[in-house]
């Protein structure tokens, strides 16, 4: 390797570059104005298996959500994603910090199955997941 080249990073010390305000809901900014009505349509939602919350840029969906998330009664994982998360690699490995963050451990048990490169089938990874989560006592959501 040549001097001015610097290692690649090893699969572990990746996994420690995860950027940690990903995985926590935003808090509101001054002049949020709090949507109670939309709230308690998120609460009713809750017992579908997956709410979807459409609107334009800007409009307040993050915030929206967070609102929900801070107020939640029951687990909630939270992971922003942006345009640099097209690639199913670091998408899954942070789909899986996420939920490490509610359910401590999943990190240890499924992340070792993602696998490192994009080519990689991810049945396998995601399976894990489902199956980590199905035996779980209560439920998570994730956001």
């Amino acid at each position: 390797m040549a001097p001015s080249q610097a290692p690649s990073p090893s699969p572990a010390s990746a996994q420690d570059a995860l950027l940690a305000t990903k995985l926590r809901a935003p808090h509101p900014r001054a002049g949020w104005v709090p949507r109670p009505r939309l709230v308690r349509r998120l609460l009713a939602g809750t017992e579908r298996e997956l709410m979807l919350v459409c609107g334009p840029a800007g409009f307040g969906k993050s915030s929206l959500l967070a609102d929900w998330v801070h107020g939640a009664d029951r687990r909630v994982a939270w992971l922003s994603l942006d345009s640099g998360d097209n690639d199913p690699v670091g998408f899954w490995r942070h789909v899986t910090a996420a939920l490490d963050g509610v359910h401590p451990g999943v990190v240890d048990r499924v992340g070792p199955i993602v696998p490192g490169a994009a080519a990689t089938p991810f049945a396998g990874a995601v399976t894990a997941l489902v199956n980590e989560f199905a035996e779980a006592a209560d439920e998570v959501a994730l956001v």
